[in-house]
């Protein structure tokens, strides 16, 4: 009896070590990270990764982060570091983090270099596609031991992606170009290896930057007056304003020029969801409010 009871215990005892042993994940770059155990002390060097881990349950795992991590509410709570591209490397250090989280084309390389340097273990987040978002949030979750959440985001993504309907039997010739503005001096916007490309895409236009290297150039303002949009998306009625100067365009004679949160927009996480059904709304209708700078 004495037996049974000890071999019990002793597999209960390898049960809850398996519970809570090692993790793991690859990142963007094809890295394998393993941990030991699930994160709990995380710096997180993106606001689109402080929402991401918040949305897989992990918000307080979170031990520092960077400015404009603002969302949800509770983050702004969370210690700041600096902005994206001046962060303290001694202050990651001060933090005793078990995990660093990257953000792939926003973090300066001689930060990274000075974390790997160190030994710290990071993980490098970089979306570039609906399917990228699917798979962070996975690795967010099986890292911080929220599995669970991060499959029950993952459904929530594919539902929301199979619900928009957008027309997309239309012959090649009238598939509406889309320009997405991102900042409007110097004239700014996606370029071909952009999430947003796919976002316009599935929403059945055409981004008429796509084919433009890079992730956000400038671009020329005879561009955009050559591929005449027929939209134009821009954050704020300020950014907007300049293509009044432009009444020949398709997108002004018809008052296609829509305002989207850059929220919605500029993070990879599930809120830009909400961006997409305002971009596929109006690329479906070719209407919206007029607008009035």
């Amino acid at each position: 009896m004495r037996f049974r009871s000890a071999t019990r215990c002793l597999l209960l005892l390898l049960i809850v070590n398996a519970a809570q042993g090692a993790v793991d994940a690859t990142d963007a770059e094809g890295r394998h990270i393993s941990l030991p155990a699930a994160a709990k002390r995380i710096v997180a060097l993106a606001p689109h990764i402080v929402e991401n881990l918040a949305t897989v349950g992990a918000l307080d795992t979170i031990v520092g982060t960077v400015q404009f991590s603002d969302y949800p509410e509770p983050a702004k709570d969370i210690l700041r570091l600096g902005s994206v591209g001046a962060i303290s490397l001694e202050g990651i250090v001060a933090l005793e983090p078990d995990l660093v989280i990257l953000w792939g084309s926003g973090t300066p390389p001689g930060l990274r270099a000075g974390i790997e340097r160190l030994g710290i273990p990071y993980f490098v987040d970089e979306i570039r596609s609906l399917e990228d978002l699917r798979a962070s949030l996975q690795a967010l979750g099986t890292l911080t031991a929220h599995d669970e959440n991060a499959a029950l985001a993952s459904r929530e993504l594919s539902t929301a992606l199979m619900n928009m309907k957008a027309d997309r039997d239309r012959p090649e010739t009238q598939i509406p170009g889309v320009f997405l503005q991102l900042w409007d001096q110097p004239l700014q916007s996606i370029g071909g290896e952009h999430l947003l490309n796919e976002v316009i895409e599935r929403c059945g236009g055409r981004s008429i930057t796509r084919r433009i290297s890079g992730l956000a150039p400038q671009v020329s303002m005879e561009l955009v007056l050559t591929e005449d949009p027929a939209i134009i998306i821009v954050e704020s009625p300020a950014q907007g304003q300049h293509w009044t100067r432009y009444p020949q365009l398709q997108a002004l004679r018809e008052d296609r020029i829509i305002v989207v949160n850059p929220d919605l927009l500029h993070r990879p996480t599930l809120r830009l969801l909400q961006g997409m059904e305002a971009i596929c709304k109006a690329v479906r209708d070719q209407k919206n409010t007029p607008f009035a700078p």
